[in-house]
């Protein structure tokens, strides 16, 4: 992409956001997952071998045949338009060799491996990474039964420098672990939602914006004007906390390999309330588009 997120001379400027070192979980949970505050987290992934060896060459050489969903969008148009994005994006399957090979082939390729379970495929890479779970402050109370269900399985994703993935919020806490190449992000606060034309229903889901975030619109969309995100840019080894509801956008800086980390809590569940009643009511009375 062209435009840059620090161009925004119309909109607020972005505001900084805090970065601890080795944060004991029961400070984490405290000062930010109760709170709902987003975070980068540094120096807790310093003995992954992960954060060591994995690049997109090490999976071309050692894992080549494993199998991978990618999302694959065609589009004509510079920009990254999310109405069109959720509209025409398409889930494919191939393996992790070609995807690679394909990935540096080209210089315009908006394919992504994204939100992959990598290691139901290839269990033998969890050895690759130490458990998150002191910091989900999971109740030891719970049953194995129930602490299982309120993770979700851990996705991988993989892409070119310049990838986006569009603004949008997730329905669970999320842990991003970013593993090999930079990504720069945007976060915008539960608060700001209507700035984001939430809940744009047409886009399918009431969790995505149609926003293009780094190039907006203002004539479509001049609420945005008054946005005051957050901006960081994640290095390898460095984990973003990013709240349940939270809005956030994300564009690699670099050939770029993610893990995402989400869990579900009593509080991130009252907070999606209004988000799940919104998009039941939409469909149980087929309200037209917003």
């Amino acid at each position: 992409m062209q435009s840059t997120l620090c161009e925004h001379a119309s909109m607020s400027e972005p505001q900084l956001i805090d970065r601890v070192h080795q944060p004991t979980p029961r400070e984490f949970y405290h000062r930010y997952a109760r709170p709902n505050r987003p975070v980068v987290l540094t120096g807790i992934t310093d003995n992954w071998k992960a954060i060591r060896n994995w690049t997109p060459e090490y999976f071309r050489t050692y894992y080549p045949t494993a199998k991978v969903v990618y999302t694959a969008w065609k589009s004509k148009a510079p920009n990254n338009d999310p109405t069109e994005y959720y509209r025409n994006r398409r889930r494919r399957t191939t393996t992790l060799g070609a995807f690679i090979d394909a990935m540096n082939s080209s210089q315009t390729s908006r394919d992504y491996v994204s939100q992959y379970p990598i290691f139901s495929e290839l269990p033998q890479l969890k050895n690759d990474i130490d458990s998150l779970e002191p910091y989900m402050n999971i109740p030891q109370l719970y049953p194995a039964t129930m602490q299982s269900k309120v993770k979700k399985a851990a996705t991988f994703w993989l892409g070119p420098e310049g990838i986006v993935t569009p603004i949008h919020f997730d329905s669970a806490h999320n842990l991003l672990v970013q593993v090999h190449g930079r990504k720069k992000l945007l976060l915008l606060p539960p608060q700001q939602s209507s700035l984001l034309y939430y809940p744009s229903l047409h886009l399918g889901h009431v969790n995505y914006s149609p926003v293009d975030v780094e190039a907006p619109d203002f004539e479509r969309f001049p609420r945005f004007r008054k946005a005051t995100p957050l901006e960081l840019e994640l290095a390898p080894g460095e984990v973003l906390f990013i709240p349940v509801r939270w809005w956030h956008y994300a564009r690699a800086l670099e050939r770029t390999i993610s893990l995402n980390f989400w869990w579900y809590s009593i509080d991130s569940l009252r907070r999606m309330w209004h988000p799940y009643l919104t998009y039941k009511l939409s469909r149980l009375f087929r309200r037209s588009p917003v």
